[in-house]
């Protein structure tokens, strides 16, 4: 897919925005501007649009109960009053273990963000009470009140996997584990990011009912339209279908800090993030997550973003509030079959997915094409994602460190000083700030630095074994220093000043 075509023929870029190159393609770039004739938000417009202004009553230790409610329980207070209109307790059921275990995993992820500390309890009455029913027909949560109030405020329910099978869809990209996160959200405070209220003669699309660019799970979880709407191609290729958020994503975790306060506590070391993880959440871990969509915040230490086992090329920006771009390998027609036929399908029973003949069909349509020829091209000739724009960094979190992918990369340095490693592949290496940066593999004659967001009629440039210093302004002060671990002497053709 290549992004500049595709927004050009569908009519998205207008007079105020234009994109140049599909790397910058993110819409909190260009607040001020509009998208599809929508108004592109600052940070604090968006956190109007999706913060309720409500908010979860913190104890005086600072924690945040749940709990899960055991079967026959009853429900307590205004849920058994039918005066009130309630129909929650319609259907009550335990959750499963296995909901249980996905839904302690969508806490962790909230609790990573936030100062407060959530707690387990047993038996009624906690801050948040999990529950399946028959009522709602995927899932719904009560806004929580700080001021306290009717118990209700705070609590999710869940369309029972007997009556709603994605909601047993567990797992990363599952819709049920998504489901359980998007509810967690609402029970900690956080809106839809518009008024989704359904008018029978208005189609129920990110075009009607979108009030702001960034309304799209590309920004955040709370969304109901498909990141698709702004750009991002995410594909859970392991089942052929179009991904579901892992996390919260990059609005959600500024609004919902915005709110608690961060946790400064949260993976203080030096973690690395993808392959050869070190991350507490297997979520961050892309062996076990093949085809990772999510948002990585982190409170300190050295960290690193490893890409090294994606597949056909990479984008790997380590500025906070960006987004990257890659996955894995993408399985054959007949490991997608067999996934889908293992979800989808219980004791022989088909369960409300597609077909076995359009499953067969559609995998084996898309996998007789070359892999890359329908991967997202990123921009730069030959680099080619599995996925586009599916991981972000959280504002304010900083990674110095990255390794990209054994293909062509292109890697984008923040204003730290950043450790980078491309794995071979002819990879680029864009800088846009000064400092100090280290590359431990540059291949002169393939690999190529991007100077052209700091150049001007003024740079001047001096490299030599090892070395790459430049000035850009012209006033004889060194402003970025590049030293090549393995002695790399660079030629002129292995800058670009654009």
């Amino acid at each position: 897919m290549k992004l500049k075509h595709d927004i050009d023929e569908l009519g998205r870029v207008g007079d105020i925005l234009s994109i140049e190159n599909p790397l910058q393609f993110n819409l909190d770039n260009y607040a001020g501007g509009t998208f599809r004739d929508k108004p592109i938000f600052d940070l604090d417009g968006v956190e109007d649009q999706i913060d309720s202004g409500r908010a979860q009553k913190i104890t005086a230790n600072n924690k945040i109960t749940y709990t899960f409610l055991d079967e026959g329980d009853d429900l307590i207070g205004i849920y058994n009053n039918k005066n009130y209109g309630f129909t929650a307790g319609e259907g009550l059921a335990a959750f499963t273990a296995a909901q249980e275990a996905e839904a302690r995993d969508s806490i962790d992820l909230w609790d990573d963000l936030i100062a407060p500390e959530f707690v387990e309890t047993n038996g009624r009455g906690a801050d948040i009470q999990f529950a399946n029913s028959t009522d709602p027909a995927q899932a719904y949560a009560y806004y929580p009140s700080e001021k306290g109030g009717q118990k209700y405020l705070g609590d999710v329910f869940v369309a029972d996997p007997a009556v709603n099978w994605t909601n047993a869809w567990l797992g990363y990209g599952g819709y049920g584990a998504t489901t359980l996160t998007h509810e967690l959200g609402h029970a900690l405070g956080l809106s839809h990011p518009g008024a989704y209220n359904y008018d029978p003669d208005l189609d129920l699309t990110y075009e009607n009912y979108a009030e702001y660019a960034q309304d799209s799970e590309q920004y955040t979880i709370m969304s109901y339209w498909s990141a698709q709407e702004t750009g991002a191609r995410i594909v859970n290729w392991d089942l052929l279908f179009f991904n579901n958020p892992q996390t919260p994503l990059l609005h959600d975790i500024y609004v919902i800090q915005q709110k608690y306060g961060a946790d400064e506590t949260t993976r203080t070391g030096d973690t690395t993030y993808g392959f050869n993880s070190t991350a507490d959440r297997e979520v961050y871990d892309f062996d076990a997550n093949p085809f990772p969509y999510l948002s990585i915040y982190d409170a300190g230490g050295e960290d690193t973003l490893d890409f090294s086992g994606f597949f056909g090329g990479t984008v790997l920006n380590l500025n906070d509030g960006e987004f990257s771009s890659g996955g894995s390998a993408i399985p054959t027609s007949e490991e997608i079959y067999d996934n889908a036929v293992e979800l989808f399908y219980e004791s022989g029973e088909f369960v409300g997915a597609p077909s076995q003949a359009t499953i067969d069909s559609v995998a084996s349509r898309y996998l007789s094409l070359n892999q890359q020829s329908i991967a997202s091209d990123t921009g730069y000739t030959g680099v080619f994602a599995v996925n586009y724009e599916n991981i972000s960094i959280a504002y304010g979190t900083m990674i110095e460190n990255a390794v990209g992918s054994e293909y062509r990369d292109v890697i984008i340095a923040n204003e730290l000083d950043n450790t980078l490693t491309g794995n071979g592949g002819a990879d680029v290496f864009v800088f846009q700030d000064g400092g100090n940066d280290t590359i431990t593999d540059f291949l002169v004659g393939d690999d190529l630095i991007d100077l052209s967001a700091l150049a001007g009629e003024d740079t001047a440039l001096d490299f030599g074994a090892g070395f790459l210093e430049a000035d850009f302004d012209g006033d004889g002060v060194v402003d970025l220093t590049v030293t090549f671990d393995n002695g790399a002497e660079l030629t002129a053709a292995d800058v670009y000043l654009g």
